[in-house]
């Protein structure tokens, strides 16, 4: 855990902030380098994105956590600009802003919703390293292997096995050709892989909604609507394939 990494009189440089600065700058270089659209649009579409997310995150994050908060904090700065984030809270919201961008006649060809697929893996898998360094969605404890040392106790490293699925998630993307495939391989695999890394996690501060974390049943609904998209893409492809 390294939650500064470093710090003198007049500078002190969190790992946290740095690593999802870090996250965002990636998603940017990669939308960009792969999208097809105008850059004008593209910066609209792109920071709506990131406004959108960063409320989305926080609200969640406040609705999954409200036993620790105090009445007011909503209106408070600190909790705006301060930690705490719900991945999930952020991607809804980013998803209801890419709704309201379309309503507005704005154009999206296929090939820039694409692009944001890699954009916002790698950018994810950065800012879960964040979350390691500032040690924050830990993992329970364990004897494995390849448990770290963490908050006192020999834990999952969920933060490093999310991040590297991730990584794969976001490789496995980049080498598909723009289609409706790509998002449903998206919601399934980082569906599954988020299901699963919640089973590790010891960070009990989240709660539960009945049997499941509130994360889980956020990947069930994504899983589900991978599974919807494919069926769908599979529909289409017999459609073209069926002579006229």
């Amino acid at each position: 855990m390294l939650p500064i990494l470093y710090q003198s009189h007049d500078l002190i440089l969190y790992s946290y902030p740095l690593l999802m600065g870090l996250g965002w700058g990636l998603a940017y270089q990669v939308f960009f380098a792969k999208a097809d659209i105008d850059a004008k649009y593209g910066q609209l579409l792109f920071w709506g994105i990131f406004v959108s997310s960063w409320i989305g995150s926080k609200l969640f994050f406040y609705l999954t956590t409200q036993a620790i908060h105090s009445d007011n904090i909503l209106t408070q700065a600190s909790f705006w600009t301060g930690g705490g984030f719900v991945f999930y809270g952020g991607l809804i919201f980013a998803l209801i802003f890419l709704g309201l961008y379309k309503l507005l006649h704005f154009s999206l060809t296929m090939r820039t919703f694409w692009a944001m697929l890699p954009a916002v893996t790698l950018g994810h898998a950065i800012g879960r390293v964040g979350c390691l360094l500032a040690g924050c969605c830990y993992g329970k404890e364990t004897n494995m292997w390849w448990g770290i040392q963490l908050h006192g106790s020999h834990r999952h490293p969920t933060q490093i096995l999310e991040s590297l699925g991730l990584f794969l998630i976001a490789l496995i993307l980049i080498k598909t050709r723009p289609s409706l495939k790509s998002f449903a391989l998206y919601f399934i695999g980082y569906g599954v892989l988020r299901f699963g890394i919640e089973i590790l996690r010891g960070d009990t501060i989240r709660g539960t909604w009945g049997i499941l974390t509130p994360s889980q049943w956020i990947s069930f609904g994504l899983i589900f609507l991978g599974i919807g998209i494919m069926l769908i893409h599979k529909i289409k492809l017999l459609e073209q394939a069926e002579p006229n």
